[in-house]
């Protein structure tokens, strides 16, 4: 569209004036039938267009004047252009320098109604690109956001951190991810393992193939050959028809087993004869097939002591892990509690509650002291609980699971530096970036009992570059 309006608008111009004039009717006729929002700006930011639909997207009245882009909604137009070239590879002079479209997405308020828009900003020249204009088309995609957000919830927040431990994880996740080699994620349950396996994919050679998931421990133990392998027709009773499995399913992409450690002893021989050949044959057939896939692992539960008690196989074990790789738990990274709440209020939101969402001092200090035996799923759970129960939108303690609440009762703890930060919080979910440095270096100084050097060795930097951050953070004294 952005290509046709070019076309459209750069023939026989001699003058901004001419070329807006002589284009003028045909852009009306052609914006009057899309239901995006169309404006027309100078490269200052001076509205000479809009259509219709721009004051709804914005949720603006008619007795709204609209002669800047500012005028629109409280975005800073250039710090977000320039955000969008970097994140698309590039840099804010070079794109803005080019003809190329430019993307991002927007969170706005449109009056009481959250709205998700994605706006596309091209620039157009004359014909002898003397005089320039800048199109943005605006497209609501609320509706898909809110979809996303009902159906992935909480599908990336274990790649939200700000702790130096799981920041190397993710460093080494993505530096692996190039080779085919097997992939080892242990972790405890709910500490992220499945998206850093996404991650790993992603970044993958075979991205552009399936990465196919089987949770091992839902798979009932009777279907468990047929569900990796597949079956062809008759193979037993019920198989009326041919199925394929997850192995073939996973070719040139990557099979990624969660609770690995799940897999009775009898099939674990037939699936590591399956991992090392890349060959199998279907339940009820004599056909051998050949499968090329990347393979990563996950277990909850400690392999080596799995082999230890004979519930596991170490030749199995050896070739699945030939790079294992540790997911910290939550309460070993407690930085990272700020940031993940404020995610998940974000996610709530476009799930469709109201974003008026405050967290007292109270919750703030219980959240904080509780250990998350469950981890990153069991805080998502608590943070959704707590909105649902809160007051017109604050979530205090009472707000939040019984379990949480009865922790921090019943537990008497002398109150910590990570505890007077949380002492000192009470408004709404943002700010999570400050609140997670603070915790992440307060944390690290409880570890090493106030010393300084031991604390900037727990956080993998200099006493200097600890110095600073603490200044920063406002810890300094």
């Amino acid at each position: 569209m952005i290509d046709v309006l070019a076309a459209a608008t750069s023939r026989n111009t001699r003058s901004t004036v001419d070329f807006l004039t002589t284009t003028h009717e045909v852009l009306e006729s052609i914006i009057d039938q899309i239901n995006d929002g169309i404006v027309i700006t100078s490269p200052e930011g001076t509205i000479s267009y809009y259509n219709h639909i721009v004051r709804d997207l914005f949720g603006l009245g008619e007795d709204k004047p609209i002669k800047q882009l500012k005028d629109l909604c409280q975005i800073n137009w250039s710090k977000r252009l320039a955000r969008a070239a970097i994140d698309s590879g590039g840099d804010y002079g070079t794109a803005i320098a080019s003809d190329r479209a430019i993307h991002f997405e927007e969170k706005i308020h449109a009056g009481d109604t959250i709205r998700f828009l994605q706006f596309t900003i091209k620039r157009l020249f004359s014909q002898n690109r003397q005089h320039e204009i800048r199109v943005i088309v605006i497209r609501d995609i609320s509706a898909k956001r809110r979809l996303e957000a009902t159906l992935q919830s909480g599908g990336t927040c274990g790649l939200i951190t700000g702790s130096p431990e799981m920041l190397k994880v993710l460093d080494r996740a993505r530096q692996i991810a190039a080779s085919d080699a097997s992939i080892m994620l242990q972790g405890e349950s709910g500490t992220g393992k499945s998206c850093v396996a996404r991650l790993i994919h992603k970044h993958s050679p075979r991205r552009s193939y399936p990465l196919i998931e089987v949770n091992c421990a839902a798979v009932p133990e009777t279907l468990m050959e047929s569900e990796f392998f597949g079956h062809t027709k008759g193979a037993f009773t019920g198989a009326h028809d041919q199925r394929q499995g997850k192995f073939q399913a996973a070719d040139h992409g990557t099979l990624f087993l969660d609770e690995i450690g799940e897999l009775p002893l009898h099939l674990q021989a037939k699936i590591l004869h399956a991992i090392e050949d890349r060959r199998f044959q279907m339940l009820g057939s004599n056909e051998t097939l050949n499968v090329n896939f990347r393979l990563i692992s996950a277990s909850n539960v400690n392999l080596r002591d799995a082999i230890d008690s004979n519930q596991f196989r170490a030749d199995l074990y050896y070739r699945i892990a030939v790079i294992p790789m540790n997911i910290p738990p939550l309460r070993d990274r407690i930085g990272d509690v700020p940031l993940l709440v404020n995610h998940f209020c974000d996610d709530l939101v476009a799930r469709g509650h109201k974003d008026n969402i405050r967290i007292t001092k109270g919750a703030w200090q219980t959240l904080l002291n509780y250990p998350w035996p469950g981890n990153i799923r069991e805080l998502n759970n608590a943070v959704e609980y707590g909105v649902i129960c809160s007051d017109e939108g604050v979530v205090d303690v009472d707000s939040l699971p019984q379990d949480i609440r009865l922790y921090s009762r019943d537990t008497l703890v002398a109150k910590t530096p990570a505890m007077a930060i949380a002492a000192d919080i009470d408004g709404p979910a943002g700010d999570a970036e400050l609140r997670s440095q603070q915790l992440e270096l307060t944390n690290a100084l409880e570890k090493a009992h106030g010393s300084k050097a031991l604390a900037a060795q727990i956080l993998g930097i200099d006493r200097t570059t600890l110095w600073r951050r603490m200044q920063k953070a406002g810890l300094a004294g």
